[in-house]
C-alpha cells in the first residue's frame, strides 16, 4: 500500500492508460477503469480524496458529495461512506426520473446536456447546511464541472470545491477563464 502522497499519486497513475482517437479522432482518453482492478490503487483514491476533504473542509457544513456521471460514480460513492456524507449524482440527459434541471455543455467533442432531480437535497440540506464537493475523475477543459456547478446552484446550494483523481495543468488558464475561483484539487497532475 502506498505510504505518501507521491506515492500514491505514482501507483495510481502507473494503473491508468492512455488512448488517442478516442471516442473521436484526434482526442486524447485516459482509462481510469484499471485503477479499480487494483484493491491498492483503489484503496490509494479512496483515502487520498477522504484524507484532503477531512483536512480542508468542516465536515459538520457538507450536505453531500456530487459525482457527475459516469466515471465519477465509481470513487466517490466510496469516499462519501468514509466521510458518512450523502452522494447526489450528476446525470446525463434522459437518466432521471421525475421532475429535473438541466444544463447543456461543451465538451471536446460537442454538446452534452447534464440533469439534477429537483428534490437532490431534499432532507440532506439543512440551515447552515448548503455546502457540496463535486467529485469527478479527471478536469480536463472544465466543461462538464461547470455544469455540475451551475445545476447544483440552481438547486441553492454552494459548491465549496471540485475534486478530481486528475487534473491538466497544462489547460489551468482556460480553466480559471472557465470556472473562475471554483476552488479545485487533483491528485495526479497529468501533462497534455
Amino acid at each position: 500500500m502506498a505510504t505518501s502522497a507521491e506515492e500514491a499519486a505514482k501507483l495510481v497513475l502507473s494503473r491508468t492508460k492512455m488512448y488517442t482517437d478516442h471516442p473521436i479522432p484526434g482526442q486524447l482518453f485516459l482509462d481510469i477503469f484499471p485503477i479499480w482492478r487494483d484493491p491498492a490503487a483503489a484503496e490509494a483514491v479512496t483515502a487520498y480524496l477522504a484524507a484532503h476533504i477531512q483536512s480542508t473542509h468542516d465536515l459538520s457544513k457538507i450536505s453531500a458529495l456530487v459525482c457527475l456521471e459516469a466515471r465519477g460514480f465509481f470513487f466517490a460513492p466510496l469516499v462519501a461512506a468514509r466521510l458518512s456524507l450523502p452522494v447526489v449524482p450528476v446525470r446525463k440527459n434522459g437518466k432521471l426520473p421525475g421532475e429535473c434541471v438541466s444544463v447543456t455543455y461543451q465538451k471536446e467533442y460537442g454538446p452534452d446536456i447534464f440533469q439534477m432531480k429537483t428534490d437532490s437535497f431534499e432532507g440532506i440540506s439543512g440551515e447552515g447546511k448548503k455546502d457540496v464537493i463535486l467529485v469527478d475523475d479527471l478536469l480536463g477543459h472544465g466543461g462538464s464541472i461547470k455544469a455540475a456547478k451551475e445545476l447544483v446552484e440552481m438547486l441553492g446550494m454552494n459548491v465549496v470545491e471540485a475534486l478530481f483523481i486528475f487534473d491538466v495543468p497544462d489547460y489551468y488558464e482556460r480553466n480559471q477563464k472557465n470556472l473562475g475561483d471554483l476552488k479545485r484539487h487533483a491528485m495526479v497532475h497529468l501533462t497534455a
